[in-house]
């Protein structure tokens, strides 16, 4: 996720494929592992440029930063 540098994150193109692709994969019902598959393949197709293990740490943050809770209460 990169900055504008005033603080404000700006979007890569490739956080909404991922977690598009994320959450089609969930929808159809398929298995935890091939619906974070479904997210890196949505990265590497924007940035086929980078290595894939670094691709798929990448698109796992964004789905984790986006759709995990921790369920952990406010206090």
């Amino acid at each position: 996720m990169a900055s504008n540098g005033c603080g404000s994150r700006i979007r890569d193109r490739a956080e909404e494929g991922v977690l598009a692709a994320f959450d089609a994969a969930k929808e159809a019902g398929l298995p935890t592992a091939d619906c974070y598959r479904a997210g890196v393949a949505a990265w590497r197709r924007v940035h086929p440029e980078q290595p894939p293990v670094y691709s798929a740490q990448r698109a796992v943050a964004v789905i984790l930063a986006a759709r995990v809770s921790l369920g952990i209460p406010d206090e």
